[in-house]
């Protein structure tokens, strides 16, 4: 018989492993990436991740937790760990259910990564010059990063096209 840690969140710890080895997030990481631009790519491109504008507005008020301008390896793990009523404050009251789904819409999209601890909370402690942290993993927006600023190009680039035609369209009425 084969035992299956499961997380609080009733997933098999399996899964976040497998989920952490997808092809995107195996990705060489960009060196760094200014979280605010990736976000505004993102934004650009949200159709082709199915995304809606709730979902940005969560992972802006995320992307707002953690402390630094760019995001980058080289500092540890980027992992923030904000309950959820400080997410819910950041997002102006949005109600606490409401905000566990878009979450769980971004972990779908492949653009957080939830690193639970065992008894579901979300912290840092630092054991030595190691430090193990529990929240949400920005990491996969970071190796992600050059495929959504190409999506965003080819997102501007087919409006522009669609925006040209439109005109040439006008001008032959």
């Amino acid at each position: 018989m084969d035992y299956d840690p499961i997380t609080p969140f009733g997933r098999s710890l399996r899964d976040a492993r497998s989920l952490a080895a997808t092809p995107q997030a195996t990705q060489a990481p960009c060196p760094t990436v200014d979280k605010w631009q990736a976000l505004r790519a993102l934004s650009t491109c949200r159709g082709d991740y199915a995304l809606s504008d709730r979902d940005l507005a969560v992972l802006q008020a995320l992307i707002s937790f953690h402390p630094r301008t760019d995001l980058a390896l080289d500092d540890g793990p980027l992992v923030v760990h904000p309950s959820n009523a400080s997410i819910c404050e950041r997002l102006n009251g949005m109600p606490c259910s409401t905000m566990r789904r878009h979450l769980a819409r971004l972990v779908e999209a492949g653009l957080l990564i939830r690193r639970d601890s065992p008894n579901g909370k979300r912290y840092m402690r630092r054991l030595g010059p190691e430090r193990v942290a529990f929240g949400f993993d920005l990491s996969p927006l970071l190796r992600r990063a050059t495929e959504i600023t190409q999506a965003a190009e080819a997102v501007r680039e087919a409006e522009t096209r669609l925006q040209h035609l439109r005109e040439v369209v006008s001008l032959m009425r």
